[in-house]
């Protein structure tokens, strides 16, 4: 058969030639089909995919030289070098693979591409541990339908009972005739192409020219009904179903139903010949298709940004700061993670982001960030990640120096929280209000892990964590008072939403109203109980369910609608175990060798101090009752590799070189311990010095600051905030009257009262359930921030209240209660 020309257009319809052979399907009318989610019970769109496509050096070349045999195989080894071990896979050969078809219309791969056949390039690729993915676009080929080719074993039909008459166009370029998938022939003709590509060994199919969309978003030329055809076609072969391009959000819940994968925008590259990949206005566009897209990728489907051309240098057509900016949205938005980029000519730069392993983790983590605002060039993108962290990207489109700041309130996040950057492997510090980036250069951008250290923190009710099952749907922009100023609601009984959370508790938050009913709760599968949110009036951002003193771990919350006309949800709010600090000096701490302490250093130490030595094989030693535990120490010039044990087992080496000195590193973190009992070892290995400066202690305690709503201050209370002396979050309330108290009622088995300990404070007397237990000092010489000065533990699980009465001294003052559930 006749090969036809292709073409392809860029943004600006600029358009390039392949030879590729027109062989597959389209449909004019939509025909009823079981609402089946093919793609979705594959099995295969867990993460997003991350690997190479040909297609951008095909463009960048003007030849279909970056398809050949001997090409593939050199990408294939490339890529087994470089990136594989960081998660890149899947190698996908783009347009103009194929030479003609056989006597069913079925594709034959081009002899002059592959001489030895197609099959052995599959093969080389497979036996490099990776996956391989071919090209197709939806239309019945003319010369198919002129010659009324059979169709493969079915016994009957033929290409001209399949074809829409009168014959119709197909795909955006005209090149092909839509199929009748009215007709059972035609997804007949669909299964043998995806049988035979199954032969092959085909991992990864692009279907590209997909309308609505591909510059058609009307139904003028549709082929849902191809999409939905090739993805039954596929699914039991267990190939990845990508469709391209730009494709009409309108119909959104077509792409998710059918395919693994769906591209928001056009092409990607410049289509500048032998100049560059791709330029900074195709990558700038993104962002606001991000911030469309973002709530409908999720496990099973994910949102195609195209090819990330960052890896090559000058030829990607980017300054190293668009370079980074572009990488940072499609890990933080978890776009397929593919590179069009020549694999053996990535300079330094181009590996260091390919291959930045935490920037990979929050790609494949699967929680698309969406940004606070767009209203302004310098943008705040962020994720919940369900766990007390977020990612955060901080985001400059502008084209000058300029600031960048998260607050923390906007993000949802109630208290301080740790900042990690995630590009420079640094921790920045404590933060209790927000961080900025100063000066972020034009186009720039940082990406950020941010822990929160203790308190709440708040999911929207269009959370990418919250699974809702049934026939839920998104109403925005109500004004009303709803939290972002939307919800989610349903009218159907036995509806339901599921969140998955890691924390101590957590809290529903909805409206009340004269149409809503009873809901059903349940807390890791276990029935709690019937709530009701009905109101005869619209009561907003309403508390109808709250449970705390849970193990710290993963937990889910259930809601089930069971009655009333509407179930809405507004936000939940999960409470996070604080972080315990111990310093180096804390006396559980054993020391073997010959240990040195150091004190007020004046380079940030936490409380200004460290403990450390010069020998090789001494170890510090902690044991400590929690789920979790996190190293912190100095990095710098002079200090190198540390052993790492916990409970005797050894988890692996870490550094703590860098050439400039930074304080207060986290260098090793665990969590996901059985809460109990565990031991820590720390082991010098190599370098000059190895330092202690604290250990940080994840247990199943709730911090409570100071400015918690629940506390109930009595007498002449002030807030002294940002201090600046250590505080939890940075402030604490104080009184300077005898007999003022503060109290506060818990749930829980223990409660520590936390304070500063200071020159011009004195005596406390403490109460427990209104009985008398103790009179504490809080007098020191010398200020000490965050000391514990009352504990007690082995109360009863249930409701307690404390209260703190100042006695003496001329300050009394408040910084946080821990709650032990």
């Amino acid at each position: 058969m006749n090969d036809v020309i292709q073409v392809r257009a860029g943004r600006a319809l600029r358009v390039w030639v392949i030879v590729v052979l027109l062989i597959v399907a389209q449909l004019a009318v939509i025909a009823p089909r079981e609402n089946t989610a093919y793609a979705a019970n594959n099995g295969l769109g867990a993460k997003p995919y991350m690997g190479w496509s040909s297609y951008s050096m095909q463009v960048y070349s003007g030849n279909s030289a970056w398809i050949t045999a001997a090409q593939i195989k050199v990408q294939s080894d490339a890529m087994h070098t470089t990136l594989q071990s960081h998660g890149y896979e899947y190698i996908n050969i783009d347009a103009g693979w194929n030479g003609g078809m056989d006597g069913y219309g079925r594709p034959v791969p081009s002899a002059t591409l592959y001489p030895n056949g197609l099959g052995e390039v599959i093969d080389y690729v497979h036996n490099n541990g990776q996956k391989i993915g071919l090209y197709m676009i939806p239309g019945l080929a003319p010369q198919a339908y002129t010659a009324d080719l059979p169709i493969y074993n079915a016994p009957g039909c033929s290409m001209q009972d399949i074809a829409v008459l009168p014959l119709t166009t197909a795909d955006y370029w005209g090149l092909g005739y839509k199929i009748d998938f009215s007709n059972p022939c035609a997804q007949k003709y669909i299964d043998s192409i995806a049988n035979l590509l199954d032969s092959w060994g085909v991992d990864f199919l692009k279907f590209d020219s997909v309308t609505p969309g591909s510059g058609h978003n009307d139904t003028s030329i549709d082929s849902r009904g191809d999409v939905a055809a090739w993805s039954q076609a596929l699914a039991p072969h267990g190939i990845w179903f990508e469709l391209s391009w730009a494709l009409d959000h309108n119909y959104v819940d077509t792409w998710k139903q059918y395919a693994n994968g769906w591209r928001v925008d056009w092409d990607v590259e410049c289509y500048c010949t032998n100049t560059a990949l791709t330029s900074w206005p195709n990558i700038a566009r993104l962002f606001p298709d991000a911030a469309t897209w973002w709530r409908d990728a999720g496990p099973g489907g994910w949102n195609d940004f195209d090819s990330l051309n960052v890896g090559n240098g000058a030829m990607d057509g980017l300054t190293q700061d668009e370079r980074r900016t572009a990488m940072t949205l499609w890990a933080m938005s978890s776009a397929q993670l593919y590179t069009g980029n020549d694999l053996t000519n990535l300079d330094s730069f181009g590996i260091s982001l390919l291959t930045n392993d935490e920037v990979i983790a929050v790609n494949q983590a699967g929680r698309p960030a969406h940004p606070v605002s767009t209203a302004t060039n310098q943008q705040v993108w962020y994720a919940n990640n369900g766990d007390g962290t977020y990612t955060v990207g901080l985001v400059n489109l502008g084209s000058a120096a300029a600031t960048v700041t998260v607050n923390w309130t906007d993000i949802g996040l109630n208290g301080a929280a740790n900042v990690r950057d995630l590009w420079s492997h640094t921790d920045l510090g404590s933060y209790n209000t927000g961080y900025s980036s100063i000066n972020l250069p034009a186009h720039g951008s940082r990406l950020l892990k941010v822990r929160a250290a203790g308190g709440s923190v708040t999911a929207n009710d269009d959370d990418t964590g919250i699974k809702y099952s049934g026939s839920w749907q998104r109403s925005y922009n109500r004004g009303l008072g709803d939290y972002q100023d939307d919800v989610h609601f349903t009218q159907t009984n036995n509806d339901y939403f599921e969140y998955s959370f890691n924390g101590t508790g957590v809290e529903l938050i909805t409206e009340k109203d004269s149409s809503q009913g009873n809901i059903d709760i349940y807390v890791d599968n276990v029935f709690k109980g019937t709530v009701s949110t009905y109101n005869a009036t619209r009561q907003l951002q309403q508390s109808v369910y709250a449970i705390s003193g849970l193990a710290n771990g993963a937990h889910t919350l259930k809601a089930v609608k069971k009655s009333g006309t509407y179930m809405l949800v507004d936000k939940l709010r999960f409470s996070v175990p604080a972080d315990i600090a111990v310093n180096d000096t804390d006396t559980s701490i054993t020391y073997s060798g010959t240990w040195t302490y150091n004190g007020s250093r004046g380079f940030g130490d936490y409380q200004d101090d460290v403990h450390y030595t010069s020998t090789n094989n001494n170890y510090a030693q902690y044991t400590f009752n929690g789920t979790g535990v996190e190293l912190i120490t100095e990095k710098e010039a002079g200090q190198g590799d540390i052993d790492i044990y916990i409970d005797n087992v050894f988890k692996g080496t870490v550094s703590t070189y860098n050439a400039t000195r930074l304080t207060q590193q986290s260098v090793y973190r665990i969590s996901g311990l059985t809460n109990g009992s565990h031991t820590i070892k720390v082991v010098k290995k190599s370098g000059t010095y190895m330092l202690i400066d604290a250990f940080k202690v994840t247990t199943n305690k709730t911090q409570i600051n100071n400015s918690d709503a629940g506390l109930t201050y009595s007498g002449a209370w002030s807030l002294n905030g940002n201090r600046g002396f250590g505080d939890f979050n940075n402030d604490v309330h104080f009184t300077q009257t005898n007999n003022d108290y503060v109290q506060y009622t818990f749930t829980g088995t223990g409660i520590e009262y936390i304070t500063e300990k200071e020159a011009g404070q004195g005596d406390v007397d403490i109460y427990i359930d209104n009985v008398f237990k103790a009179t504490v000092s809080t007098y020191n010489a010398t200020r000490l921030a965050n000391q514990v000065v009352y504990q007690i533990t082995g109360l009863t699980s249930g409701s307690h209240t404390f209260k703190a009465v100042k006695k003496t001294g001329t300050y009394m003052l408040l910084d946080s209660l821990r709650v032990t559930p």
